[in-house]
């Protein structure tokens, strides 16, 4: 088990009587998605981050506006003069989170950026030296004005991926990696049709994978209804609504998970895929008011986006909406917020080879990964997905409809929300935590056994999750070195752990199987897993982890005998 730091950690203690000459057997079983993984095509030659976030300069570029909460009963008027006194202008104000945007009147920035005059940044009131006033102390200073209830940096945030090389729809590995192609025959989405909000970029409604896919959305950059991505480097937000909801089976470009959703565009991030905490929160805020029932933030910043936004997922949440966001693309860094939120999955990335991705975020907040891809295993290697191709022209360049490779925890985000969009159209109204539980409970364990900071839960698995496929439905037994069954049978533990309290010693084989249609018979679709132990001749013995396979049309596992669970 997994103790965190400042947290209650819950235990269950079971204890089991052995009698003499017997044993008890206990470990962790998984179910292992139906890909086969390409091992990378040379050794990794770094552990750092393969994709960077942009940034407007050589440094992360500072916060250079401040929230401010009015206190109850007064209005902006009431607040202006003091603030203009104070060396401040309005820039913004947020309606819907009920936020003024204020900066320095001179144009400057905290933090040491020197403003075009020269003159030094910041205000302390009482002080006339601001050479050394960083962001967090002028909003400290702020909240002195009357009327100001709260004052919070504006940090800024970015898109969690790099873009690579565009070219050909089929590389989608990545579907195979989590079984998409045995989930869609459960359900492909069109059951009940789910809205999954995009806070991104936006995205290009001209798109031929896109057209049909769209509700309306909202553009917060430019405050209009046209969430247009307008890339200057990758078309971010348009490739992550691909892999979502991209149209499927219609003959052209490429796949989406779910191939019923419908995208809701809502642009935060500006070309360059940087934007603000205060304009994602009201884009939180307006999926939520507009029927979002997922929300995927393929983005993140490293600083606490503050109480106002803290409270916006939290409403978020209670309304019932499941948020979705990236870890971060910067290894041994800690994972970035909106994802560290508890009430938020946090997704990191795996490579093709099922391998975390050297560049994923890792921490107690990761929830589950999914793949992001790395260019490690060639262009091919990475996700494909809808996007805005950059093509030269004899004046320079334009961008164009097509699909890229990137990849990133960005990339590795959206899977985890269209499939998301899968369970709820299959199953109906879920509670966010019920839809984070079904997720993780039927993730393949990649990691240390059970919940590890690299991969979370593990890999997501979308068929083990749209058919429901928890431990506790799987059945272990030991067999003797003759087939038979010995001992007792028994349920394993929806914490994907089991225990055979009454296993006689010697070499034997250990069975898992999960009946997943209910025929009481080893067939397609199922779960089943096997592995030679041998049991010590007396006391509670921990074996390795049992991973359990899908049971396809090939498989050597149909038609053999199934053990019975006995109670």
């Amino acid at each position: 088990m997994n103790v965190q730091a400042g947290k209650t950690t819950p235990c269950e203690v079971r204890l089991t009587p052995v009698l003499p000459g017997e044993s008890s057997i206990y470990g962790y079983a998984t179910l292992a998605n139906h890909y086969a993984p390409q091992a990378a095509s040379k050794p990794r030659l770094f552990t750092g981050s393969a994709a960077r976030k942009p940034s407007l300069t050589s440094s992360e570029p500072p916060a250079s506006t401040i929230q401010v909460r009015i206190r109850p009963g007064l209005t902006v008027a009431d607040i202006a003069d003091e603030l203009a006194r104070a060396g401040y202008e309005i820039v913004d104000e947020l309606p819907l989170t009920r936020i003024v945007l204020v900066r320095r009147a001179d144009g400057k920035a905290p933090d040491g950026v020197a403003a075009p005059n020269g003159a030094a940044p910041g205000a302390i009131f009482g002080t006339t030296d601001y050479s050394d006033v960083s962001i967090e102390q002028a909003a400290s200073a702020l909240e002195d004005i009357p009327g100001i209830d709260w004052a919070y940096p504006d940090y800024p945030v970015w898109a969690t991926a790099m873009p690579n090389d565009p070219y050909f729809s089929s590389y989608q590995w990545h579907y195979s990696a989590i079984s998409l192609p045995q989930a869609w025959d459960i359900s492909t989405g069109h059951d009940s049709p789910v809205t999954v909000a995009v806070i991104d970029t936006g995205i290009s409604p001209s798109h031929p994978d896109l057209i049909g896919k769209l509700v309306p959305g909202w553009d917060f950059v430019e405050n209009d209804d046209d969430p247009t991505d307008k890339p200057s480097t990758s078309s971010h937000g348009t490739h992550v609504a691909g892999t979502i909801a991209a149209a499927t089976d219609n003959g052209i470009g490429v796949a989406g998970v779910s191939w019923g959703a419908m995208i809701m565009p809502v642009r935060v991030l500006d070309s360059k895929g940087t934007g603000t905490y205060s304009l994602i929160m009201e884009g939180i805020e307006w999926a939520v008011q507009h029927g979002a029932k997922i929300i995927n933030m393929s983005l993140g910043g490293t600083d606490h986006p503050g109480p106002a936004f803290e409270a916006t997922v939290r409403n978020a949440y209670t309304q019932g909406v499941l948020l979705v966001a990236a870890t971060g693309n910067d290894y041994g860094r800690p994972v970035l917020y909106p994802a560290a939120f508890p009430e938020v999955m946090a997704v990191g990335a795996t490579l093709k080879d099922n391998s975390l991705a050297p560049y994923s975020n890792v921490g107690s907040q990761v929830t589950v990964t999914a793949p992001g891809g790395n260019a490690e295993f060639g262009p091919s290697g990475s996700v494909f997905s809808t996007a805005l191709a950059r093509v030269s022209t004899g004046s320079g360049y334009t961008w164009q409809n097509g699909y890229e490779f990137m990849h990133g925890t960005s990339m590795a985000t959206p899977h985890v929300s269209g499939l998301a969009a899968l369970l709820l159209s299959r199953f109906g109204p879920m509670a966010p935590n019920a839809i984070t539980a079904l997720i993780c409970d039927t993730s393949m364990d990649l990691g240390a056994d059970g919940y590890d900071h690299d991969f979370g839960a593990g890999l997501v698995n979308a068929y083990a999750a749209l058919t429901q496929s928890t431990i506790d439905r799987a059945v272990f037994a030991i067999k003797d070195s003759d087939g038979n069954w010995v001992g007792e049978s028994v349920y394993g533990r929806r914490n994907r752990t089991f225990c055979i309290s009454s296993a006689s010693p010697g070499e034997c084989t250990l069975v898992g199987f999960l009946d997943v249609d209910g025929d009481h018979q080893i067939s397609p679709g199922d779960f089943y897993g096997e592995t030679q132990i041998v049991v010590p001749p007396s006391g509670a013995h921990q074996v390795d982890r049992l991973v359990l396979h899908y049971v396809d049309t090939g498989s050597e596992a149909i038609g053999m005998a199934t053990p019975k669970p006995r109670f």
